[in-house]
């Protein structure tokens, strides 16, 4: 998959899609890839794209993702959490 098609999966992406794990985020600030509909291919080639659409529909606070050792992704406030914080409450 190109570039320019998985940052057009990203931006055609309805909010609704996104509406649980953003509530997920902005309770706990942090939330698992499970909660979001991408595939790694997303995470792993167009993330500052995906940070972007996030920020845009209202996930709060510095956004950013981290690779866990599974191999799965989550998302999380960086003003809350060190990656290794918030990786840690997945294992």
């Amino acid at each position: 998959m190109l570039l320019n098609e998985i940052v057009e999966v990203i931006e055609l992406t309805d909010s609704d899609y996104l509406s649980e794990a953003l509530e997920e985020f902005n309770l706990h600030n942090v939330v698992h890839s499970n909660h979001l509909p991408f595939l790694n291919i997303v995470y792993d080639n167009a993330k500052p794209h995906l940070l972007k659409k996030l920020c845009s529909i209202g996930f709060k606070g510095q956004i950013q993702c981290e690779k866990l050792i599974s191999g799965d992704y989550i998302i999380f406030n960086a003003d809350t959490y060190t990656p290794e914080q918030a990786s840690s409450k997945f294992r």
